[in-house]
């Protein structure tokens, strides 16, 4: 029984011992190779090339890659301060290599006011403008600080609408009321606050059978506020 006990408690520390000597192999290795993975098949924002070019900049300053241990969390932080990235997950791999696994930003609406030209995704997050890329997304004109979520909770219902998606080319907000223009009529049309989606998109959908051959220029705006009808104003803008 003795003889037993003695034996396994030898086992034990010699299997103790494997692994802290495995581990401290392991964290000697070199980075041999980067594999950058990205969760979007068809990225629009990033690609290897604008990884690796982070990666090296960091390299320079912190030899991150020439040395024998990896801060995986600092490389996370280093790819996710890119405002083009959403998110950054990193991890090394018993052979040597680096994985790194990125998802990048979705604009969904495009801000312009005062200068200043942006996007923002569908976390409310403001992404740059890329020269790789430029979205088909509905133009927002004017400050935006005050109603950013309502703005992205709006944008989010109506890019989920087929002909909403395609048609509204442009907002404005006024009060809490939205003001939007179409790509197929020159008219705008008065939404109002941030509700009742269902019920005025349906009454648009009808405006579009109903203009479809009607003489629709003399018009100037369409108000989808009230709850029964639609009303048309005509005269000049």
């Amino acid at each position: 029984m003795k003889y037993g006990k003695v034996y396994f408690f030898s086992i034990l520390i010699f299997s103790v011992l494997i692994v802290i000597f495995s581990q401290k192999r392991n964290s000697r290795k070199k980075i041999l190779k980067i594999n950058i993975d990205f969760i979007d098949e068809s990225p629009k924002f990033i690609d290897h090339q604008m990884v690796n070019k982070l990666l090296i900049q960091w390299n320079d300053t912190t030899y991150f890659l020439k040395e024998d241990m990896v801060d995986l969390k600092e490389v996370e932080d280093l790819l996710k301060s890119n405002p083009m990235i959403a998110s950054a997950e990193v991890f090394r791999t018993p052979q040597g290599f680096l994985n790194i696994k990125l998802d990048e930003r979705k604009p969904i609406i495009r801000i312009i006011n005062n200068g200043e030209d942006f996007y923002i995704d569908d976390f409310g997050y403001k992404v740059p403008l890329s020269t790789k890329y430029s979205p088909r997304v509905p133009i927002f004109y004017g400050q935006v600080d005050k109603i950013l979520m309502d703005l992205v909770d709006f944008t989010k219902k109506i890019k989920n609408d087929p002909l909403s998606k395609l048609e509204i080319i442009d907002l404005k907000n006024s009060n809490n009321k939205y003001v939007l223009g179409l790509r197929s009529f020159p008219f705008k049309v008065i939404w109002g606050k941030n509700q009742k989606h269902e019920h005025k998109l349906k009454k648009l959908k009808y405006l579009y059978s109903y203009l479809e051959n009607k003489d629709f220029f003399k018009i100037n705006k369409v108000n989808l506020t009230f709850d029964k009808q639609i009303v048309l104003e005509y005269g000049k803008n």
